[in-house]
């Protein structure tokens, strides 16, 4: 696409002008207001949940991956190298819990980055995004130098994926024990899309420019290949011929999410001084709305998904996509795009309404708009998926009064819907959003709160807890879930989206706010902008694009 072309389309969305600021920041206004009791009763409450959740981990699971809190165990299912503890670091100390912190960051001091048990396969991007996103956060908040290293020893272990690479991708796993890739055919486009903050940050923090180098070549090869539509990426690209599958599927669900947020956080990240992101960014929110954004019948928008060839619109919306409200609302205020704000207030209403609507206030994994009750679709979605849950719930397919309709009905305590609430919170102001929040961890601390954690729960349609608890806490509910409520609560100087930007497990990275010089020297090696010419000629911007939420 080239350059022309894209600037008329930033052109075009960017007429609208509104000030986002009248001199009072809402940190100000959080210590001012009547509600500042409130919030902070509230925020302490989600503090004792992290104690609760870290004392049962501390308890059973100590140096382990993961709690099983059912059976009061653990698992290592992510190589053994503690992800739940290095995952929550920087959680541990936002939240003041200094004793709990000190005692796991001596804990990582001892932890081997380089070994894994014999034949295990390590995840490129868990691991990313977990490991190394963790230990790059809590140094940003301590800055104790035995954190960078051990983030070094990640980033280098991590680093071997990209062996043999032909075109820059990475393989999606590695085998950490001998120091080699395993082969990827395709890789999804979070896998090579999801590795830019973390690779790009470290060869900041280091000086080293080897990391940065391969998150740029990653870069380059997802925005290179053919694609039908511009800013609409298909879920694979095949690591040997650098194009894409044009028979996946186009969602920002799973296998896609975290790509499109990296497009405007790497702008951001670097003192918005790498346009090629901005532009990248803004001409998926253009083709987002146009392909992707769903209506129901009752009037609420939901993102859906294309499948295989685009035979089939999936009137449904993942959890894992009910981040992408507060991508927009970020952009919104970042860009000077208020219409952006619109749609993302439309859109987190839908995803807090899957919470609301539920008979236990937990939002559900996956939830869907069939056009009308009697529409053949919907026991279709039910069929689908029929033998990996319960077959109770075929029982609850139905719509409630808005149209939405259960389709996988677990609650796997993750973090999304609250993680657009507190940058909605943030963007705006509005003190909504925090009911809104609340009323979600009320409900997280009445039916996932065991006696010695919190545990995913398998249908949020039932009201039975005891029956209804599974023997899972992902680290993501540590890193980010506890997180964002807590950030939620408190002044928004804490964590300011001025100075931080936080990675797709909610790490904080501090923005490069730096003179277009100050990073020349890790840059003139690397810098590989993109060709304009690159992609092929028919894949033009979408200049007569009708927002389908207008």
């Amino acid at each position: 696409m080239k350059q022309e072309q894209v600037d008329k389309i930033v052109d075009r969305v960017s007429k609208v002008k509104i000030p986002w600021g009248n001199g009072t920041t809402i940190g100000d206004g959080f210590r001012n207001s009547e509600l500042t009791m409130i919030n902070h009763k509230r925020q302490q409450a989600v503090r004792e949940a992290m104690v609760h959740a870290w004392s049962g981990y501390t308890d059973y699971a100590f140096g382990k991956d993961e709690l099983q809190p059912i059976s009061k165990s653990y698992n290592n299912r992510w190589g053994d190298w503690a992800i739940s503890l290095v995952d929550c670091l920087d959680t541990l100390k936002l939240m003041e819990m200094d004793e709990e912190y000190a005692v796991a960051k001596e804990h990582v001091r001892g932890i081997d980055f380089t070994q894994v048990p014999e034949g295990y396969q390590t995840q490129m991007f868990e691991m990313v995004i977990r490991a190394l996103g963790g230990l790059l956060g809590a140094y940003e908040m301590d800055e104790d130098p035995m954190l960078l290293t051990k983030a070094k020893q990640v980033g280098d272990i991590l680093a071997i994926a990209f062996e043999n690479t032909i075109h820059g991708l990475p393989s999606n796993s590695i085998d950490v024990n001998n120091k080699t890739a395993i082969f990827s055919n395709a890789v999804c486009i979070a896998e090579a899309g999801t590795i830019q903050l973390e690779f790009k940050r470290l060869s900041q923090l280091t000086g080293d420019p080897k990391y940065q180098r391969l998150a740029e070549g990653a870069s380059d090869a997802l925005e290179s290949g053919y694609r039908k539509y511009p800013g609409l990426y298909p879920a694979f690209i095949f690591t040997t011929s650098k194009q894409y599958d044009n028979s996946s599927s186009y969602g920002l669900g799973a296998m896609s999410d975290s790509f499109y947020e990296y497009q405007l956080k790497q702008y951001i990240m670097n003192g918005k001084r790498e346009q090629k992101f901005k532009d990248q960014y803004i001409v998926s929110v253009e083709t987002v709305k146009q392909k992707l954004i769903g209506k129901s019948k009752s009037g609420l928008y939901f993102l859906g998904r294309w499948g295989s060839q685009e035979t089939v619109y999936y009137r449904e919306m993942e959890h894992l996509a009910c981040f992408y409200p507060g991508l927009l609302a970020l952009g919104a205020q970042v860009l000077d795009r208020p219409q952006d704000l619109v749609v993302a207030e439309q859109l987190a209403f839908t995803c807090y309404l899957s919470y609301k609507t539920s008979p236990t206030g937990l939002g559900p994994e996956i939830f869907g708009f069939p056009d009308s009750p009697e529409d053949q679709q919907l026991p279709e979605f039910a069929a689908e998926r029929a033998n990996e849950f319960d077959p109770k719930i075929q029982k609850i397919f139905d719509y409630n009064k808005y149209g939405l309709a259960p389709i996988d009905p677990r609650f796997i305590l993750r973090p999304e819907t609250l993680e657009s609430l507190f940058v909605l919170y943030r963007v705006t102001g509005d003190p909504k959003y925090q009911e809104w929040g609340w009323e979600i961890f009320t409900a997280i601390e009445k039916y996932t709160k065991t006696d010695v954690a919190y545990a995913a729960y398998a249908n949020v349609y039932d009201r039975d807890n005891s029956s209804n608890w599974v023997d899972s806490m992902e680290s993501f509910f540590l890193a980010e879930t506890l997180k964002y409520l807590y950030l939620l609560f408190s002044p928004s100087d804490l964590f300011s989206l001025d100075e931080y930007v936080l990675n797709t497990e909610a790490h904080p990275f501090k923005i490069n706010k730096g003179s277009a010089n100050s990073g020349a020297e890790l840059e003139k090696d690397i810098n590989k902008d993109l060709n304009n010419d690159s992609v092929d000629g028919k894949n033009e911007p979408p200049y007569n694009v009708k927002d389908p939420v207008d």
